[in-house]
């Protein structure tokens, strides 16, 4: 591997995530929005209905320790009238979707201003590249 200027990777992962954090906090902030709120919406507006189960194997990866268990989030939302549950599946509400496209919009706009100056190669390039990091630690374990 050839020396660079650069910090090593973790430093970039962790300063990334942490600024992809605040960015969410600021611009979901007015629909009362974290980025785990987002992520349980967006997940049940993209995959339909899911079974608490189901929805948590999907958001898995972002589990953080210290974070509100899923439980905790879904409740929310299903407080604020933004998702229901008909027994252990949950799905959208008709305010849920309303504010999901919302928030969408604010999304996009977060994620273009993260994408500026990048082509599709470089996004895809890079995607690669962390996935196949991604794989070569999970099969170290």
């Amino acid at each position: 591997m050839t020396t660079t200027p650069f910090k090593p990777i973790g430093y970039y992962l962790k300063a990334l995530d942490t600024l992809l954090d605040e960015d969410f906090a600021r611009s979901l902030s007015v629909h009362e929005l974290t980025r785990r709120d987002w992520q349980v919406l967006n997940s049940l507006a993209l995959q339909g209905p899911l079974t608490r189960q189901a929805l948590g194997g999907l958001l898995k990866p972002f589990r953080e320790p210290g974070a509100r268990s899923l439980d905790e989030v879904v409740d929310a939302l299903a407080g604020r009238g933004r998702i229901a549950a008909d027994g252990d599946t949950l799905a959208l509400t008709t305010a849920g979707r309303r504010v999901h496209a919302e928030a969408a919009s604010l999304v996009d706009v977060s994620r273009a201003r993260l994408l500026r100056g990048l082509t599709e190669d470089d996004y895809v390039r890079t995607v690669a590249v962390l996935d196949r990091m991604t794989a070569n630690m999970a099969s170290g374990r």
